[in-house]
């Protein structure tokens, strides 16, 4: 392949997804050739608090194992990641981008906690967690052939990481899992519910990633929230939010 086209496709990826990956490589790398030591991208509250090393809180999800498993890793990050970006959050990149840095600052705060070091299983199954809650009823095929709906997606996951791991529990999944699922309650459930949107994108994020306006997708001017419609064009009751759980097929 050209070397242009290798570029095209780069840049094809959505913007967010795109720095996610790169970001993932280049520190993942940069720590296999020595090049990065290990200690000054984990995570460290000490550091960060009396020291001013606030990459730390987003630098341990970009880290993860340089073999082959790392080639499953950055597919999946790819494939839930653009999708979610392209889909849900379509136009919005911004919003795409706060989902992932309230994961990321949600899950640091526990991980601390339990002494976990480097949480780029956190990010990546935060990532699938949320896709899972937009394609819930999609269905999905897992090894040999095993079929379920998406929404069970995430747990399944876990277990096998469970059973390979053996029987050791994968807290960093389920922090990532927690996490992802605070953004979901906090952005979407609790306002259907009459609440008010306690985690609204930040401004800044909307002036480095403008809206764009995506067919299907709608949202408000100036960088607001998505007022999305359900088929048939009558506005949805709880306009503001995502559009969770609508089963679309993706890819």
């Amino acid at each position: 392949m050209p070397d242009n086209e290798l570029v095209a496709a780069y840049k094809s990826i959505p913007i967010v997804t795109r720095t996610l990956l790169t970001a993932t490589i280049l520190i993942s790398f940069g720590i296999a050739v020595h090049a990065i030591s290990y200690y000054s991208v984990m995570l460290d509250f000490q550091a960060i608090m009396y020291r001013f090393h606030i990459h730390r809180l987003f630098t341990p999800f970009f880290v993860t194992g340089v073999s082959f498993n790392m080639l499953f890793d950055l597919y999946f990050l790819f494939t839930y990641g653009s999708q979610l970006e392209q889909s849900t959050f379509a136009g919005r990149s911004a919003d795409f981008a706060w989902f992932i840095i309230f994961t990321c600052l949600s899950s640091s705060v526990i991980a601390n906690y339990m002494g976990l070091p480097y949480l780029f299983q956190s990010l990546l199954i935060a990532v699938i967690y949320l896709w899972s809650q937009s394609n819930s009823d999609r269905i999905v095929s897992f090894m040999f052939g095993i079929q379920f709906k998406a929404v069970y997606f995430p747990w399944v996951l876990m277990a096998y990481n469970f059973v390979l791991g053996g029987a050791m529990i994968p807290w960093s999944m389920i922090i990532g899992a927690a996490s992802a699922h605070l953004y979901y309650f906090l952005d979407s459930q609790y306002p259907a519910m009459g609440g008010p949107r306690l985690i609204p994108t930040p401004s800044l994020l909307y002036r480095i990633l403008p809206a764009q306006e995506v067919a299907g997708a709608g949202f408000t001017a100036g960088g607001g929230t998505a007022a999305n419609f359900r088929s048939g064009g009558a506005p949805a009751a709880d306009a503001g939010g995502h559009r969770w759980g609508t089963g679309n097929r993706l890819g």
